[in-house]
């Protein structure tokens, strides 16, 4: 009776499995100190993949003079380890070694570290040439500091001078910890691309050494200039947030308008991208008002954001946002445009606001029930108020307090702070010459595009800026940050032109 060759995974059937074991241990026995790794068809019953490093006398010891005969074999079974290592689909190979880069692989990548230095540079020294020195930077520290530390400093009577004060030690320390940062970064890339540029001169790249040292100078200076040129590239766009009321908190308005329930729709994912967009630049965000729709979404949302320049980084997006995308709240599943108005208001004190005079006239005051949470005074009595501003069509609503008064005193502030911002940025010297200036959620409004169906694509009307990565807009993203920094770019370079055509005239 003829008896059948045992078989299991990685060994194959009968001699040929036990050949390939046997070649498989030469191999190894004769590698010495290197280390193996062999492939699951070689490896034992168990197709677990194994490896040896260090000496691998403990495998098997390989006599200390080898024949003719051996040496033979040995070349045999080496030859047949690489030939059914291939066919079997994993090759056997010396873990840590690399196959060694070309001359004009390496002449490229200095190329193109040389050009991102350069512009990562060239960004760094323009931000450093409208900054003041740092060993004046640092003076000014110490100034406020030795301030701080006295006693009477913190007496209620210096209150008003403990925030200035506080808010001006919290920016210089940003400053100077990013001029250090920046020097840091500016020097380690300079460095080693200094070192990458001698070992390329001094060896030819061909040992293997060579290449793992090339490769980490090479990743040491591309992640340092990257690193420079982003965090330059910031500091750029908070330079432009120079306004009078940048660094205030703001309050976001967000109003559903043409489109029904889907524009309602739309005023929740709107809601969502900048709560995601202020969160990842650490503001905070507070929902002081919001009417729900009345399928999904909002018809109206009022936020109050608060942090580092949140005015500043979000005044640009007031206007109308239009929307194209395949409707989920149609039947036929049809593509719709809808419309969501977006307005930013800077949050002022009242010392900012008091010198605004605005006569009764022009002002038209309502009332309605707050609702909500609050019992029955909110609910039966008149505390909610709408204040309009009849020469330029601005309203305000405010339903926070419990009391119309205090909410009356509440709108007619907030109403101060819109006048007076609006006058900022149209460059007016008295808020009576603003007229109609409200936000129209409508057509031929828009100031930025959001096409999903049947392409995707977000453009800025005012600043050309575009982009298909709808879904990192959409989530508040980094992509969201350079269509804001667009905008402070584009409006710099208008404002520019129109101081050169003033001193043309």
């Amino acid at each position: 009776m003829k008896r059948k060759a045992p078989s299991g995974p990685g060994l194959g059937s009968g001699r040929r499995g036990l050949l390939l074991s046997a070649t498989a241990a030469a191999v190894v026995a004769a590698s010495g100190d290197a280390a193996f790794v062999l492939p699951q068809s070689l490896s034992d019953g168990g197709g677990i993949r194994r490896r040896w490093t260090g000496s691998t006398s403990a495998l098997t010891s390989p006599p200390t003079s080898l024949g003719p005969g051996r040496r033979r074999r040995r070349r045999r079974g080496r030859d047949l380890f690489e030939t059914s290592s291939a066919v079997e689909g994993g090759v056997g190979e010396r873990v840590g070694s690399a196959p060694a880069s070309s001359p004009s692989e390496h002449s490229s990548d200095l190329s193109s570290l040389r050009r991102l230095l350069s512009e990562a540079s060239a960004l760094h020294e323009r931000n450093l040439a409208s900054t003041p020195p740092l060993e004046q930077i640092r003076s000014r520290l110490s100034d406020l500091e030795e301030e701080r530390s006295d006693p009477s400093f913190w007496e209620a009577p210096n209150a008003v001078r403990n925030v200035v004060v506080t808010r001006e030690v919290a920016k210089y320390t940003k400053l100077r910890d990013g001029m250090e940062a920046w020097a840091s970064l500016s020097e380690d890339a300079e460095g080693a691309l200094e070192m990458l540029e001698e070992m390329l001169v001094d060896g030819d790249g061909s040992d293997v050494g060579d290449d793992e040292m090339i490769a980490l100078a090479a990743e040491e200076c591309r992640s340092s200039a990257q690193t420079l040129l982003e965090l330059s590239q910031r500091y750029e766009l908070e330079t432009l947030l120079s306004g009078p009321y940048d660094a205030s908190p703001c309050r976001l308005i967000l109003t559903a308008g043409a489109g029904g329930t889907e524009a309602c729709d739309w005023v929740s994912i709107l809601y969502r991208m900048y709560s995601r967009y202020a969160s990842s630049k650490g503001m905070t965000v507070t929902t002081l008002d919001e009417s729900p729709g009345d399928v999904v979404g909002y018809k109206r949302v009022e936020l109050l954001v608060e942090g580092e320049d949140p005015y500043g980084w979000l005044r640009g997006e007031r206007g109308a946002h239009r929307l194209v995308r395949l409707s989920p709240f149609n039947a036929n599943n049809k593509r719709q445009t809808t419309f969501a108005g977006v307005d930013v208001v800077p949050v002022l004190e009242d010392e900012v606001v008091s010198d605004v005079d605005i006569p009764d006239g022009e002002l038209e005051v309502t009332t309605m029930r707050s609702g909500g949470k609050g019992g029955q005074n909110v609910n039966k009595v008149e505390t909610g108020v709408r204040m309009k501003h009849l020469p330029s069509g601005i309203s305000v609503r405010c339903t926070q307090e419990r009391s119309q008064l205090m909410n009356k005193k509440l709108a007619l502030r907030r109403l101060k702070a819109q006048l007076l911002a609006i006058a900022q940025e149209a460059k007016l010297k008295d808020i009576n010459a603003i007229r109609g200036d409200m936000v129209e959620a409508g057509w031929g409004a828009q100031i930025r595009n959001y096409v999903l169906q049947p392409y995707k694509m977000i453009k800025d009307v005012r600043s050309g800026w575009e982009t298909s990565d709808t879904e990192g807009v959409l989530d508040g993203g980094p992509a969201l940050e350079h269509c804001v920094g667009a905008w402070l770019r584009w409006t710099r370079e208008r404002e520019e032109e129109e101081g050169e055509i003033q001193v043309m005239e």
